[in-house]
């Protein structure tokens, strides 16, 4: 007689993680992904589970569930915000439908993220686009996946490449100096997470046994016309029956002409026929630089989901292209203390939020404030699309106009 109950006689238990059940944590979240779990793969990312944010429900002392967060700072246009950041996901299948996500995600947002105070909203990637909406989390951004053929890809006569050069560094070489490139780039990137010394080692982290038959990990700096290094690149190399390809990691500079010259060295690389960079931001400038703009194949995915917990917070948390004074009405039928009417007095200087009794200019929900939140979309593009309702002519626009911002958002980490 087996001792273990079957999935419609078990009464799942809400458990945290401890350092004893980590193990069997990382293994369910494994199985979750369909995947098997060795801790090699982990490396250094084993210690951003934050044992006391990572919890789910167990059956007979096995883990039927998974999920957790960690903090991170994710800039705003014009600043930046604490963000809990969600990840490992996951309901093992003899136990779906029964509601153990929604009571994981009610638990997660109400005892952890607003609990903690810390963190006015929450940000995750969703591994199937249908499922985060109903507890209240909206599109946030969006990323291109890009490739193409190398011989098409000549630049447009006139494009400045500067006066430095690039040179294939080692990973040591090139984390010594991605770190400060990339500040300059997150300051001006909405959506993008910062990285501690931890993330940065979890990133650069490249087990064989990952690689599906590509190269090694390998990287690239960029050195201005006096020598000093303001741009990097992480790559594969692939060798395939046409040819060989160029996968692109990370590509990250302090001006255009390093930007230009990091991509002509990579496009330029002997016996490479292909190119492919999965995640790049919807304004990714390479598009403007080359000559035949079909030669690119781009394809548009979603990507990070936000949740907002603290609207006051959040709102205050980023800047805005003009002065705005609007009434939004928000529906939150997942945290409906969260509901409520909220004046929102802001411009280029920030914004303060309050809550009123004052007529609503705009009905919306929480969900559509996730979207429009880092200025990826257009609240006017929800409007037509019959999402939300204006009561006073005019705002709608206003409020597109406020929150729009002159780059696009893009979250080029994965967690």
């Amino acid at each position: 007689m087996s001792a273990r109950t079957a999935p419609h006689r078990a009464t799942p238990e809400l458990r945290t993680v401890t350092e004893e059940t980590r193990e069997d944590y990382l293994k369910a979240v494994s199985r979750g992904f369909h995947d098997t779990f060795n801790a090699e793969d982990w490396g250094p990312g084993v210690e951003q589970i934050e044992s006391e944010r990572n919890f789910g429900f167990t059956v007979d002392g096995r883990w039927v569930s998974t999920t957790g967060a960690c903090t991170r700072v994710m800039t705003t246009p014009g600043g930046s915000v604490p963000v809990a950041a969600v990840t490992v996901v996951t309901v093992a299948p003899g136990y779906r439908r029964r509601g153990l996500l929604t009571q994981m995600m009610r638990h997660q947002l109400t005892q952890d993220v607003i609990a903690r105070g810390t963190e006015p909203l929450a940000l995750l990637w969703a591994s199937e686009s249908l499922i985060y909406g109903r507890f209240g989390y909206g599109r946030s951004t969006s990323l291109l996946s890009i490739s193409g053929a190398t011989r098409e890809m000549t630049f447009l006569p006139g494009v400045d490449l500067g006066g430095g050069s690039v040179d294939e560094v080692t990973k040591d070489e090139a984390l010594a100096v991605a770190p400060g490139v990339r500040e300059s780039f997150l300051a001006d990137r909405p959506g993008a997470l910062n990285r501690t010394k931890l993330e940065w080692d979890s990133n650069a982290h490249d087990p064989e046994n990952r690689r599906r038959g590509a190269s090694e990990r390998r990287y690239l700096l960029h050195f201005a016309a006096d020598g000093t290094p303001d741009g990097f690149a992480a790559f594969r190399t692939k060798w395939t029956d046409d040819g060989g390809e160029v996968m692109i990691n990370e590509l990250d500079a302090a001006t255009p002409q390093g930007y230009a010259r990091l991509w002509r060295f990579l496009l330029d690389l002997d016996l490479i026929r292909k190119f492919r960079f999965r995640s790049v931001p919807t304004d990714e400038p390479l598009r403007q630089l080359v000559a035949d703009q079909r030669a690119i194949k781009t394809e548009l995915h979603d990507a990070t989901y936000a949740r907002l917990t603290d609207l006051p917070r959040a709102l205050a948390a980023r800047k805005y292209t003009a002065e705005l004074d609007v009434v939004l009405d928000v529906a939150d039928a997942f945290l409906p203390d969260l509901a409520g009417r909220y004046r929102v007095q802001a411009g280029p200087e920030g914004a303060e939020v309050t809550r009123t009794d004052a007529s609503a200019d705009i009905s919306l929900t929480v969900r559509d404030l996730g979207a429009i939140y880092l200025g990826g979309t257009p609240l006017t593009a929800l409007h037509r699309a019959g999402l939300i309702g204006e009561h006073t002519p005019g705002s709608v626009q206003a409020v597109t106009t406020a929150f729009s911002w002159p780059r696009a958002p893009h979250c080029p980490d994965d967690f």
